[in-house]
């Protein structure tokens, strides 16, 4: 009857490479666990909850393509659902688990079938698939993971069962390990007492200092928050990135709103009131107004994730000024601000995407991440179910 009531509210919603930068990362990170310590003992990697297998196989697919062998990595993927593990285990997939417009990845790991494409056996054994329940990890069963994914499911906990969740994770992360969450949960982590890991757009953490760590509590964070430690450049030179599949995550989705820009109140922020951008980021000149806000919004994607993020919002605004109103437009000049700290303007940007979009679930996710930040915890909630339920009707 429990598995039942189980199988009837869990409902994946997952593809692969979704948030790619986050793979990125931990190719990276891998080769460098690695070059630390040796082969002699395999990398172990969580993927929790893995849903229909697209986070775990995705992290399969990164690693072996970034030159790791098999034999030195565990990929662990766990869920509460056995409907969504039975489809893991079958490894075939239909067109909703390839979005964005670049599939390099579908035409080596996948062969095409009548049903749909079917990943290729290498990838599948790569992962060991097995029910669990998040609120109920045993660590001493289990052990410690260098690295664990649990990206875009505790937004969706009240405080109490984040804290339960937050405690099982952080029993089974390694002391030196990498927690990977969904880019509106930062600001949880953040509260939780742990550490940006600064990845730009990675959403990356890892456990705080013992003397900043406030492992048994929730404490208050500045407000700087949410996307703002997340996307911070890290001090130390970055290595060259690694070459791995990406699904385009930031493929923006046509048409280009149109709504009478008379409606929206003005954008350009002040804070961003800076130079020009480079002309190496610049977007080509395009006659498509649909093409011409994806060349322009993939390249602020570029800047921020060089961390040059006043550049990246002078590009969007650049755009604004002389398009139609665009609810990814303004989505991403949110997360910009967010990252700069000003919390005011974020909300404006992300309460604009919601005016064009009001099924906008990333904003509407970010915003409510904010809110409750701020301590509206109602409002929070409120946004979150209308994200859940814009989530539910792009299934549709």
């Amino acid at each position: 009857m429990v598995q039942a009531l189980v199988e009837t509210v869990v409902v994946p919603e997952t593809w692969f490479y979704r948030d790619a930068d986050a793979f990125r990362a931990l190719a990276r990170l891998a080769h460098e666990r690695l070059d630390e310590r040796g082969t002699a003992l395999p990398l172990r990697i969580l993927s929790l909850p893995c849903s229909t297998g697209e986070e775990p196989y995705t992290i399969a697919m990164t690693l072996l393509d970034a030159g790791i062998d098999a034999a030195h990595m565990r990929i662990d993927a766990m869920d509460i659902s056995e409907r969504s593990l039975a489809v893991a285990q079958r490894a075939v997939y239909s067109r909703n688990s390839f979005r964005g417009n670049a599939f390099p990845f579908r035409d080596a790991h996948f062969t095409r079938t009548e049903d749909g494409w079917r990943l290729a056996p290498r990838i599948v054994d790569a992962v060991r698939f097995s029910r669990a329940n998040l609120m109920q990890l045993d660590a001493t069963a289990l052990g410690i993971y260098d690295f664990v994914f649990c990206r875009n499911v505790l937004i969706y906990f009240d405080r109490d069962a984040q804290q339960t969740a937050l405690h099982a994770l952080n029993n089974v992360l390694a002391e030196t390990g990498t927690l990977f969450v969904g880019p509106a949960e930062t600001g949880l982590l953040m509260r939780y007492g742990m550490q940006s890991a600064k990845i730009p757009l990675a959403f990356a953490f890892h456990r705080a200092a013992p003397a900043e760590a406030q492992l048994n509590g929730w404490h208050t964070a500045p407000l700087a928050t949410a996307a703002a430690l997340a996307m911070t450049h890290s001090p130390v030179p970055a290595l060259a990135p690694l070459q791995v599949f990406s699904a385009a995550p930031f493929a923006w989705p046509d048409p280009v709103a149109r709504t009478p820009s008379s409606d929206i109140p003005q954008h350009t922020p002040k804070p961003y009131k800076a130079a020009s951008p480079s002309q190496e980021f610049a977007p080509p000149h395009v006659a498509s107004p649909a093409t011409a806000a994806r060349d322009t919004l993939q390249a602020a994607h570029a800047l921020a994730d060089a961390g040059r993020l006043t550049e990246a919002a002078n590009a969007i605004n650049g755009y604004l000024e002389q398009h139609a109103p665009h609810a990814d437009a303004f989505y991403l000049l949110g997360v910009l601000a967010d990252a700069s700290g000003d919390t005011n303007l974020a909300r404006g940007h992300y309460r604009k995407a919601l005016y064009l979009d009001p099924q906008h679930t990333e904003a509407l996710a970010h915003l409510a991440t904010l809110l409750e930040l701020q301590g509206d915890r109602n409002g929070a909630r409120l946004l979150m179910e209308r994200a859940s339920r814009a989530q539910g009707a792009q299934r549709g």
